[in-house]
């Protein structure tokens, strides 16, 4: 994969032999990312706030209780904690790309 990566960065670098040209382009690359991951959090956020009016708990909550053996197996409590913790994820990944900018 690095392989891949290096050639794309070599490409483009042909492609904009002005050194000013290639960073603004380049720039453009966290902003986009970020978008992406925004939109994604969205969906998250929208799945978890169903599961929170469904079974009348915060996700948080619903996390630690799930995890501690507390709610059984539920197919649900499955999907809940999957997203919850993909969401968490991201959350953490958003805000390490918004320090670094």
């Amino acid at each position: 994969m690095a392989t891949k990566t290096m050639n794309k960065l070599e490409a483009l670098k042909e492609a904009y032999a002005d050194e000013t040209e290639l960073e603004r382009v380049l720039g453009k690359l966290p902003d986009a990312a970020l978008s992406h991951h925004r939109l994604r959090l969205e969906r998250y956020k929208h799945d978890l706030m169903e599961f929170e009016q469904r079974y009348g708990m915060q996700s948080s909550e619903f996390y630690n209780r799930f995890k501690s053996g507390e709610l059984g197996d539920a197919m649900d409590f499955f999907e809940w904690f999957g997203i919850y913790e993909l969401y968490v994820e991201l959350l953490k990944k958003i805000h390490r790309m918004e320090a670094a900018l």
